[in-house]
C-alpha cells in the first residue's frame, strides 16, 4: 500500500468484535500504511535503520514483532490495490469538483458585474422618470441585455448544480467503497499476522 509522507491510510476497527492488533507496513522513511495509532508508526519505524526498507510490523498481546517476507508484502500490496484505484477516482473526483469550484467562482463574478450593470440600469430608468423623460431605445436594449444575461447565469448555475449535486452522489458511493475495501485490508492483515505468528515468519523484537 503505496501513500506519500505522513499520508497514512487509518484503517477503522469499529466493524471487528474486538480490537485488531497495531501493524505497519514500513516502505522507507516517508512512506507507510498503518492500523493503529501514532505511536505504533513511531515504534514501527524505530526499527527502519537496522531492518531496512519493506517489513510488516505489528503488536500482538503485547509484544512487538516484524516480518521480513517478500511474499506477504506482495500479498498486502495486492489486497491493497483496489484501494489505491479507489483513490486514484476519488483523485479525479476531486479535481471535477475543483473545476466547478471555479466555474462558480466566475459565475459568482459574472453576477456581481450583472448586479452593477442593472443598478445603473435601474438608476438612469429613475432619472428619466424624475425629468418626465421616456427610456430610450438603449435603455430597453440595456435592459433586455440585462435580462437575457440573467436568464443565461440562471441557466448555467442549474448545470453546474446539477452537476454538484452528481459529484456528491457519487462521493458518498465511493465512500461506502471505501469503508468496504478498508475492512477487507484489515482482515486480510489479520489474516496474515495470525499465519505469520504460526509459520514462524514474525519475528519477535522485544
Amino acid at each position: 500500500m503505496k501513500t506519500l509522507a505522513c499520508a497514512l491510510v487509518l484503517l477503522s476497527s469499529a466493524a471487528f468484535s474486538a480490537p485488531p492488533d497495531a501493524w505497519v507496513v514500513v516502505r522507507d522513511d516517508r512512506s507507510a500504511s498503518m492500523h493503529g495509532e501514532p505511536r505504533d508508526l513511531e515504534a514501527a519505524r524505530s526499527h527502519l535503520r537496522e531492518l531496512g526498507p519493506g517489513y510488516l510490523w505489528f503488536r500482538h498481546d503485547g509484544k512487538e514483532y516484524v516480518v521480513r517476507d517478500g511474499a506477504l508484502l506482495e500479498e498486502i500490496d495486492e489486497a491493497a490495490r483496489p484501494q489505491e484505484e479507489l483513490g486514484q477516482a476519488q483523485g479525479e473526483l476531486g479535481r471535477r469538483q475543483g473545476e466547478l469550484g471555479r466555474q462558480q467562482g466566475e459565475l459568482g463574478r459574472e453576477q456581481g458585474q450583472l448586479g452593477q450593470k442593472q443598478a445603473r440600469v435601474a438608476m438612469r430608468r429613475a432619472q428619466r422618470e424624475m425629468s418626465g423623460e421616456k427610456a430610450d431605445s438603449a435603455d430597453r436594449e440595456a435592459e433586455r441585455d440585462v435580462e437575457e444575461t440573467q436568464r443565461q447565469l440562471g441557466k448555467a448555475q442549474q448545470v453546474l448544480g446539477r452537476e454538484q449535486e452528481k459529484i456528491g452522489r457519487e462521493q458518498e458511493k465511493m465512500g461506502r467503497q471505501q469503508q468496504k475495501l478498508s475492512q477487507a485490508m484489515q482482515r486480510k492483515i489479520q489474516e496474515l499476522i495470525e499465519a505469520s505468528l504460526k509459520n514462524g515468519t514474525a519475528k519477535a523484537i522485544n
